[in-house]
């Protein structure tokens, strides 16, 4: 989450900040360049190589110039990371960018593939980049990235888990497997270059059938002391009518509680679970997704009852 934090919080200093390129580019050693911000993204598809942190398109003078930015903080780099990002950079060049820099973008004591990247800055050298007539302002986005290092400073490099990350795939090829066979139209969340241990949960999962602001979600482990998987479907925001369709029509089998500190509300239930140990399984990934049926089934015919959306 602080990755993406520092993301937008880049995004925003490239984009709004006309001078910003051109101190961020000197402190990375590409020299004081008179860059010029044309478009920034975030998350960028790097061409079927997964995805990026940031792409930062501009000009300096008359050439076109491309950034790719990594942010780390904690995690450790994900598979081929540095490789896809200069396969990307290379395809840029030849639609005829003149020039495309990988930069990493990490704390200083990082090491990680830093080499691997044409650049890289500390993020400590970042904060002092952000500059602000507003001196509220800047002390605030400079506090955003101080709060960052001292979390990776706490909690250390996280390593990507190669046994979850080969278990998250076969799942979703299961899913588009089990959603053809049984006509049901659940759209998962794609999958990620990498996970670390305790990244349990597939969401959000969606059924076009649900309103927006319901989901549903496979937790395929709960927690250390009581093995067991879960599956919810999920209302938040949920105001008090839908609060009361949950707990006084609670599905059979289902557990109704409070969701995000009451702000919506969850219907839960209970599954074996599936850690990088065992592995995938089909059984247990066929019963979860038959809940999820039922729980939609429940939704809809209870909202069908009240003569509600």
């Amino acid at each position: 989450m602080q990755e993406v934090e520092i993301d937008h919080l880049l995004a925003e200093e490239f984009a709004c900040d006309p001078l910003f390129a051109q101190r961020f580019l000197s402190g990375c050693g590409l020299g004081s360049l008179n860059f010029r911000t044309i478009t920034v993204t975030v998350e960028p598809s790097l061409g079927g190589e997964g995805f990026g942190d940031l792409l930062v398109q501009g000009e300096v003078d008359a050439n076109r110039v491309a950034l790719l930015i990594e942010d780390k903080i904690s995690a450790a780099p994900a598979v081929r990371q540095a490789l896809r990002y200069s396969a990307y950079a290379g395809r840029l060049r030849a639609q005829g960018w003149d020039a495309v820099w990988t930069i990493l973008v990490a704390p200083a004591a990082y090491t990680g593939e830093r080499k691997s990247y044409d650049a890289s800055i500390d993020l400590e050298s970042v904060a002092k980049l952000i500059s602000s007539p507003d001196s509220v302002r800047q002390e605030y986005r400079r506090s955003i990235i101080d709060r960052a290092i001292r979390k990776r400073i706490a909690t250390g490099v996280q390593i990507p888990d190669l046994a979850l990350h080969r278990m998250k795939s076969e799942y979703l090829e299961f899913a588009t497997t089990w959603c053809a066979t049984e006509g049901i139209a659940f759209d998962f969340p794609p999958l990620r270059p990498s996970y670390y241990d305790g990244d349990s949960w597939v969401e959000p999962i969606r059924d076009a059938r649900l309103p927006t602001h319901v989901k549903l979600r496979h937790r395929l482990w709960t927690s250390v002391k009581e093995p067991g998987g879960q599956v919810d479907l999920i209302a938040s925001p949920a105001d008090e009518d839908e609060m009361a369709r949950f707990f006084e029509n609670a599905p059979e089998g289902a557990i109704v509680t409070p969701y995000s500190s009451g702000k919506g509300v969850q219907a839960s239930v209970r599954l074996p679970e599936m850690r990088q140990a065992s592995g995938f399984d089909r059984e247990t990934t066929s019963a979860a997704f038959s809940a999820m049926c039922k729980l939609v089934q429940w939704y809809l015919g209870v909202g069908a009852k009240q003569g509600l959306p």
